[in-house]
């Protein structure tokens, strides 16, 4: 099982002192006053959802699908992702509220500048086999690349799949961990366990790190719906058939 960092003290004091305002307005969906409502979203996950320099472990919010971040907080609040911090702030949370939230950073411009911190040097070895399971897979193990459900850019397909691109090595190896020992789940069927229970720990740590140095060409966000099929069948997401 992969241990989940402490928030840094910024963040707990956030958190602190806006999860209750937060909880206290969840039946309200107004986000118009966003500067101090999501005030301790931004301690960890920067301003506009850009991700706050040197974090080794939040991700990135802004641009990513609404259907996706709307999911991610439904699954802290109900269980299915376990973050002691986000259950927290999520646990009085309405639906509304949650899609308003998801919507805000939806609309923000996506990250266009590397992970600030990674796990490791990434090595020519490492390189490649990130390369050739990020755009070839691997049939052998049934692992299919990461592009065809992500994207040729990996920049993510709405509704409900998020770009990879520049997030922290450290976070994309923990959630892979947390898929592989069956901490973190989604809505069935759950392809992401799948694929990560066939992945090595080898893997994982060079596509992470690899995925960590990639940015979004000109700010890219994610491919409109319909526009490619995943070949596997994931959540509610439209599938075809894979190769």
């Amino acid at each position: 099982m992969v241990a989940m960092p402490s928030l840094p003290i910024h963040c707990r004091l956030a958190v602190l002192a806006l999860c209750g305002l937060l909880a206290a307005t969840s039946a309200r969906a107004d986000l118009a006053d966003a500067t101090e409502r999501l005030a301790a979203c931004s301690a960890c996950h920067g301003e506009q959802g850009e991700g706050v320099r040197g974090a080794e472990y939040y991700p990135h919010l802004a641009g990513k699908p609404a259907g996706y971040l709307f999911e991610q907080l439904q699954n802290f609040r109900d269980g299915r992702r376990v973050n002691a911090q986000m259950t927290w702030l999520v646990g009085s949370m309405d639906d509304a509220y949650m899609a308003a939230i998801a919507t805000h950073y939806a609309a923000m411009p996506p990250r266009t500048r590397p992970a600030d911190t990674g796990a490791e040097t990434l090595t020519e070895a490492m390189r490649q086999t990130a390369v050739r399971l990020v755009e070839e897979g691997d049939p052998a193990r049934d692992v299919p690349p990461c592009t065809a459900c992500h994207g040729k850019a990996l920049t993510g397909l709405e509704p409900a799949i998020p770009a990879l691109v520049a997030l922290p090595a450290d976070y994309i190896i923990a959630q892979l961990g947390n898929w592989r020992s069956g901490v973190r789940h989604a809505q069935p069927p759950d392809c992401m366990a799948e694929v990560a229970r066939d992945l090595s720990p080898g893997d994982i740590r060079a596509i992470a790190v690899w995925l960590s140095r990639q940015v979004a060409a000109d700010g890219a966000g994610p491919a409109p719906a319909g526009s490619f099929l995943p070949p596997r069948a994931c959540g509610a997401m439209p599938h075809g058939e894979a190769p």
